[in-house]
């Protein structure tokens, strides 16, 4: 099972919903906005991108807050994942069509709907890794040694927060072999389509690629569909239906919200954090696919150095996380240091075109310490948002987290769309991105997983009583060792 769960996320590694999608809709922008060989780049072509990203943030929001509760009650769970990958694998196939400059509103449309399904299909099977990590044969070991006295509390948090940090990156690394794959056999038909001599080819070989990483997808599905153990929640309480006992749980939650200081004060800097993160990736892609005069292979060289980029970084943090005994909390602070410096320094490049992402060997460098950013950024961000989430509750606080991650992101694209319409200058958007980094980063010092603990099990314990009307029982949990007071047993 844990092996299907690292192929699925070698699949589901976003290069076509994320990347191809997103490169076909701003290639197609262009063609229709201006003639790159006579005019120079106008604003409204990055006001668009910036735009078409907005939107698609925000329908992912609606979707988290409507079903995001649901997944934790009841088996339905695996169904939410199945039915949003189905339906991001067509949307992706959509472009396929799409090879015109006159497609572009098309391309802007399907590019939106598989990049809302895509993300939803991907929150929901992350949230599954802090389950399967209390599953490991190590932490029942754990577990057992706590109950008999041979290891300290401590020693047992330390042990659960290892193997969740081992899942989380070692899918992580498995994401970026399956995004090493996709890019070299999307290489492989880039070459045979010649997408450099002409413009229409060019425009055919990202529908083609997007394909090829469509299909590569589908087939790393299937053994976690067919292998994926059932963990179901407790049962949805008699008097609610599906859609308003989900609606019940989320409006719950956001009254408890302020007990649950930690956690909060935690998703109100990643808020803010993934908005910078975002927005300054989508701000380099923009340069960066100027740079390049749109071509899909030169965009493709970059991509394969990221994902080779990320697969190494997440081996040299986890090796040192573990040899080093540093928390996951560390790892992360290092990992969003480092995406700091990005922002700073792109906005180097308002005052000359020397250096702040001006020239093709900045973006070739860029993307070689990506991994050491934003991709360990991203699996040490769920890591450690794993530690701060009520047991037994992953996918309602995961949906949040993918809210705030994605879904809310829209402070950085409308603000950056603004100044660019405003100035004409899309450089002077950096700026305010290094700002959106630099304060969350800061704000993540602050937060205690040690409070978070106390406050998730009183947590637990008001929703059983407020809201289910069961009464506190006893779970068997991670971070909790089993017969400890106040908290929760399965039930359903």
């Amino acid at each position: 099972e844990v092996f299907a769960y690292y192929l699925y996320f070698a699949g589901d590694n976003g290069i076509g919903a994320y990347q191809y999608a997103n490169l076909l809709f701003q290639n197609l922008i262009a063609q229709a906005g201006f003639n790159p060989n006579v005019l120079p780049l106008g604003s409204a072509y990055a006001s668009v991108i910036l735009i078409g990203n907005g939107l698609a943030f925000l329908c992912q929001s609606v979707i988290f807050l409507t079903i995001g509760s649901l997944a934790d009650f009841g088996g339905w769970s695996p169904w939410v994942v199945r039915i949003f990958s189905v339906l991001c694998m067509a949307f992706e196939f959509g472009l396929l069509g799409v090879t015109t400059a006159a497609k572009w509103r098309i391309a802007m449309a399907l590019y939106i709907m598989s990049s809302v399904t895509w993300w939803v299909s991907y929150v929901f099977f992350n949230a599954v890794f802090p389950k399967l990590a209390n599953d490991l044969p190590e932490v029942h070991k754990a577990r057992e040694e706590l109950l008999r006295g041979i290891i300290t509390q401590q020693q047992f948090d330390y042990t659960c927060s290892i193997q969740r940090s081992r899942i989380v990156n070692i899918s992580w690394a498995w994401n970026n072999i399956g995004f090493l794959v996709c890019c070299a056999l999307s290489l492989a038909a880039l070459f045979g389509l010649h997408a450099d001599d002409s413009v229409a080819n060019n425009n055919w070989g990202y529908s083609v690629a997007l394909a090829i990483c469509t299909s590569v997808w589908i087939v790393f599905a299937i053994p976690w569909f067919i292998w994926e153990k059932r963990r179901p929640g407790p049962a949805i309480p008699d008097k609610y239906n599906m859609v308003m006992f989900g609606l019940e749980q989320t409006f719950f939650a956001a009254k408890q919200a302020w007990k649950l200081k930690q956690t909060l004060t935690y998703l109100i800097a990643f808020f803010l954090l993934a908005d910078g993160v975002g927005t300054s990736l989508t701000l380099i892609s923009i340069a960066q696919t100027k740079a390049v005069a749109y071509s899909a292979i030169r965009n493709t060289y970059f991509l394969f150095v990221q994902g080779f980029s990320a697969l190494i970084g997440v081996y040299i943090f986890y090796y040192a996380q573990v040899y080093f005994n540093l928390k996951t909390k560390t790892m992360l602070q290092i990992s969003n240091f480092c995406c700091v410096l990005f922002p700073f320094w792109g906005t180097i490049g308002i005052w000359t075109d020397r250096v702040g992402f001006h020239n093709t060997w900045e973006f070739w460098f860029a993307s070689a310490l990506y991994g050491f950013a934003f991709g360990n950024q991203y699996s040490y961000g769920q890591a450690f948002m794993a530690e701060l989430v009520p047991k037994g509750r992953e996918f309602m606080f995961f949906s949040l987290l993918g809210i705030v991650n994605k879904g809310s992101a829209w402070i950085g694209p409308i603000a950056c769309s603004a100044i660019t319409d405003h100035t004409g200058n899309q450089w002077l958007g950096f700026p305010f991105v290094a700002a959106l980094t630099f304060v969350p980063f800061v704000a993540i010092f602050l937060i205690s997983v040690e409070k978070s603990r106390v406050e998730c099990t009183a947590y637990l314990e008001r929703e059983a009583i407020d809201l289910r009307h069961t009464g506190p029982q006893t779970e068997v949990t991670c971070d909790v060792p089993p017969g400890s007071p106040g908290t929760l047993e399965k039930s359903g």
